[in-house]
């Protein structure tokens, strides 16, 4: 079985915002994937459906985006899965609105939520980053990323959720690489 998880906060305080694309995310491809309802497990929500003839647990930590870690360590450590056999969606407020880029390992690169993992289970595991555009010059970073995101912005955003299933797909037959060369994208600044 293989993991898909999306970083967000929960609550309705938190729907729409830039911090919650990684949720987003893991609804589309949960959706595609013929997923069961989603059900409470210990700090997460999770849900399972299979793509492409793998099994997957979809999970959305519960445990806000600062310590999702937790939740993340303790569904790896239950069901027994590797850390390459664990996907992590998140939003990357260093790339463009509606960029897309996917690697195999690495670092947090300033994310919070992806700090905690790597504090509880290292960095070999492949995370998608959502591109949900730079914070302005003089703004609080953290006002940014939990502001709701404008009609237009989820406007653009749309067809990177959109394209999840197909990622998710291309990842669970060809492989990591192929999937980041053919859905990496980079949109204007």
């Amino acid at each position: 079985m293989r993991l898909l998880v999306g970083l967000g906060n929960p609550g309705s305080k938190y729907e729409s915002t830039r911090h919650n694309v990684g949720f987003a995310a893991v609804d589309a491809a949960a959706r595609a994937a013929g997923a069961d309802d989603w059900r409470v497990w210990g700090k997460s929500l999770v849900c399972k459906g299979s793509l492409a003839g793998a099994p997957l647990l979809f999970a959305k930590p519960q445990t806000y985006m600062n310590l999702s870690g937790e939740a993340v360590q303790a569904l790896m450590t239950f069901y027994k899965i590797a850390p390459a056999d664990v996907a992590v969606a998140t939003d990357d407020v260093t790339l463009p609105l509606g960029s897309l880029r996917l690697r195999a390992s690495g670092g947090h690169g300033g994310h919070n939520g992806l700090r905690d993992i790597i504090a509880r289970v290292g960095e070999a595991f492949p995370r998608i980053r959502i591109g949900v555009g730079l914070c302005p010059p003089g703004r609080d970073l953290a006002a940014f990323v939990l502001a709701r995101l404008s009609p237009a912005e989820q406007t653009a955003l749309a067809p990177v959720i959109g394209e999840f299933p197909a990622i998710l797909e291309t990842v669970l037959t060809k492989g990591w690489d192929l999937a980041s060369t053919r859905h990496g994208r980079r949109a204007e600044a």
